[in-house]
């Protein structure tokens, strides 16, 4: 047999000393020829990012702490660093490259471990919003943005709507342990936002995902319940699989199906489908975010309230309850999983913009009559 060689620890520790000196010199000095990766990449920020005290050079993420904004591309947005704000450009522990040293004592020797470096925290983020296809309407959504001039002085109102987000807010801090990868799943993985249209519930919803998304590093999806029938309707009638489409919602960390239960009866394959998609995501724990118009058999919508306004008058859902548009089966895994929070006796804020918005245009066109 073989003698095994004995790691000799004066050696080695001259080694690492050795490696220690060497890479306090990194950032200074290059290869004989050839300019290190650190100094070129920070060669192309200068060159293509200005610094805060450049003539127009202003923050464009107002100090977010991730550095992401909006940038805006044509018709369409996308999640973006703010050039002034960009923490990697600046960053002093991987000289703008994303990359970090970690000390092998197995080898002895220095090794590269690209994208580790916490600068780069925001445009990861960045990324999965991206990948999370929020609607244009929702991409600034917020927990701090929530709009309650439409409830006047209603102080009611007021504070139904204040709690409803806070529920929202409870909700997701509760998630952040486990999405964080330091507990395992809650009780509850479900959040089910429930009530008429037009009542902020989409808004709160995207709200949590993006703060979960910020927050965490989770992979998110959001889905339109009625997009999502069309697309797996187009996959039978192209007989194309429908796991193309179903894949990513059931692996999302987080994933937002926005107005559950909408739309005309379905066939009976394209709700077992959703049913499989939601049972699945029920067995693996991950965290499902729902918004629906209705509401539990148990809770009916009170006839009077529609004279409020807060939903025209011939929807389905003032007489339909949601196991009936959805199944049995479904609705019982999401009652079991859920925090519901419900926006009944909310108003419209879509109809009271526009009814504002008319009685200003009224106004000002018999002005002077």
């Amino acid at each position: 047999m073989a003698n095994t060689p004995t790691l000799n620890l004066e050696a080695a520790f001259a080694q690492m000393e050795k490696l220690a000196r060497n890479r306090e010199h990194s950032t200074d000095r290059s290869s004989p020829g050839m300019p290190s990766q650190a100094s070129h990449v920070q060669r192309n920020f200068a060159n293509q990012i200005p610094s805060a005290n450049d003539d127009g050079g202003q923050c464009l993420c107002g100090h977010h702490h991730l550095g992401i904004y909006l940038r805006t591309l044509g018709n369409r947005s996308e999640y973006s660093i703010c050039p002034v704000c960009d923490p990697q450009a600046r960053c002093e522990d991987c000289q703008g490259t994303g990359q970090l040293r970690s000390f092998n004592l197995l080898t002895l020797r220095d090794e590269i471990i690209p994208g580790a470096c916490s600068c780069r925290t925001g445009r990861k983020r960045a990324d999965l919003l991206n990948r999370a296809q929020l609607p244009r309407r929702y991409q600034l959504a917020s927990f701090e943005k929530l709009r309650i001039e439409h409830l006047g002085q209603n102080q009611n109102l007021v504070t139904k709507l204040s709690d409803c987000r806070d529920r929202v807010m409870g909700f997701c801090e509760s998630a952040v342990p486990f999405l964080s990868g330091h507990e395992a799943a809650p009780d509850k993985i479900f959040l089910t936002l429930l009530g008429p249209v037009g009542t902020g519930k989409t808004l709160m919803g995207c709200a949590g995902l993006k703060w979960l998304v910020e927050e965490t590093g989770c992979s998110a999806r959001f889905v339109d319940f009625l997009f999502l029938l069309g697309q797996l309707r187009e996959t039978y009638s192209q007989n194309s699989s429908e796991e193309k489409i179903l894949k990513p919602l059931r692996d999302a960390d987080v994933l937002l199906i926005d107005e559950l239960g909408k739309g005309r009866a379905e066939k009976a394959w394209q709700m077992e489908k959703l049913d499989d998609l939601l049972n699945s995501r029920y067995n693996e724990g991950r965290i499902t975010i729902l918004t629906t118009n209705y509401l539990p058999p148990e809770a009916a919508y009170d006839p009077v309230r529609a004279g409020f306004r807060s939903a025209p008058a011939n929807e389905s859902f003032w007489e339909q309850s949601l196991p009936e548009r959805i199944g049995a089966r479904m609705y019982d895994r999401i009652v079991e999983s859920s925090v519901f929070v419900d926006f009944i006796g909310l108003p419209s804020f879509r109809r009271a913009t526009a009814e504002a918005f008319l009685q200003r245009h009224k106004a000002e066109t018999t002005k002077g009559f």
